[in-house]
């Protein structure tokens, strides 16, 4: 069968798939009074040696001179007929409402207080609508050639990637993670934009999940831990390689340098915190901070945490466990800690 045979007089986007957002007419070569049916879901496009002649509405629109003389004039001059074939592309374009997928790994900031940066794995949706055709086809589409679902697809899935790393980048991942909806509704905000220089409409940009890796989930309860002073974190991590440097040295050995670190990590407290609570000391061993006494650790149960005076404190709070029933030693701590930090017997 001839390739002639095959072509119809009538031109439509047939059957377009729910994703779909752009179809190409596989035939160039056109003649008048050649039907051309357009949904109302979409729009068809003309387009001729890279240039844009028309847009068809919705409807049915019969080709001939007179509507498209810019196509069809130019043919009948020189060849001197009626009705002559002409080449041209149709572009079918949807107006439907279109859904995406993005996900993005990155590096982002712990904390605001923070210079540290943690793995970020993020991943959420969107949804949009081409809103100028024209804009579109010339921005989008027709920069990829093949004008189809797939490669237009691709483009605007690179296209949000980026845009989304750029935009989670400002956030820190405590506060990211704390407040997905509002992270989202600002990236929307600013990637907006972006979406309407190229002919569509950002209609909703959701972030649904956003977290690190396994390594540094420990790093973010240590950051907690300590109030969100991204500083102290450093200097800490930096006094344990320090440390841990002292008691390789041929001066001193391990003990020494773990005794040591305690004082260390007191001195770098922030002010605000040595200002209005009682003492407090890291355990060299898990990181966890200690209330007076510091012999051994409330949570490890394991030496050295240097001892140091208690804080004084008032007839109107009184602590909730005052004394160990092993060693008889007063303790007066807020509440049962898992080792008496005088004898390490287990309390709780």
């Amino acid at each position: 069968m001839s390739d002639d045979k095959k072509k119809t007089n009538v031109v439509e986007w047939a059957n377009p798939g729910q994703d779909d957002i752009v179809y190409r007419y596989e035939h160039s070569d056109l003649r008048t009074l050649t039907s051309v049916t357009v949904r109302e879901w979409e729009v068809a496009v003309f387009m001729r040696d890279g240039q844009l002649y028309d847009v068809l509405p919705s409807g049915r629109h019969n080709i001939t001179t007179a509507n498209i003389p810019l196509l069809t004039g130019l043919k009948n001059r020189i060849m001197g007929f009626r009705e002559t074939p002409f080449k041209t592309d149709i572009i079918f374009i949807s107006k439907k409402t279109l859904n995406g997928k993005w996900g993005i790994r990155t590096m982002i900031k712990i904390g605001s207080g923070s210079n540290a940066q943690i793995p970020l794995m993020a991943h959420g949706d969107y949804q949009f609508r081409v809103d100028d055709p024209t804009v579109f086809l010339t921005q989008v589409a027709a920069g990829q050639y093949s004008f189809t679902t797939e490669s237009v697809s691709k483009f605007i899935k690179s296209f949000i990637t980026e845009q989304m790393m750029q935009q989670l980048s400002k956030h820190s991942y405590l506060e990211l993670y704390t407040n997905l909806e509002r992270a989202s509704m600002t990236a929307k905000v600013n990637i907006g934009d972006y979406f309407t220089q190229r002919g569509m409409e950002l209609l909703s940009l959701k972030i649904i999940g956003a977290q690190t890796d396994k390594e540094n989930e420990d790093k973010i309860q240590r950051y907690e831990l300590v109030g969100g002073d991204g500083k102290f974190l450093e200097d800490r991590d930096a006094m344990v390689g320090v440390a841990a440097g002292l008691g390789q040295s041929s001066g001193g050995g391990f003990g020494a340098g773990m005794m040591m670190m305690p004082q260390m990590m007191n001195q770098m407290m922030p002010q605000n915190q040595q200002q209005n609570q009682a003492p407090k000391a890291i355990c060299p061993h898990c990181g966890v901070l200690n209330d007076h006494p510091y012999k051994f650790c409330r949570e490890c149960g394991k030496p050295p945490v240097v001892q140091q005076a208690p804080p004084a404190v008032s007839a109107d709070k009184q602590k909730a466990f005052s004394k160990c029933p092993y060693c008889g030693e007063e303790l007066n701590l807020p509440k049962t800690p898992k080792f008496c930090p005088y004898c390490a017997e287990p309390l709780s």
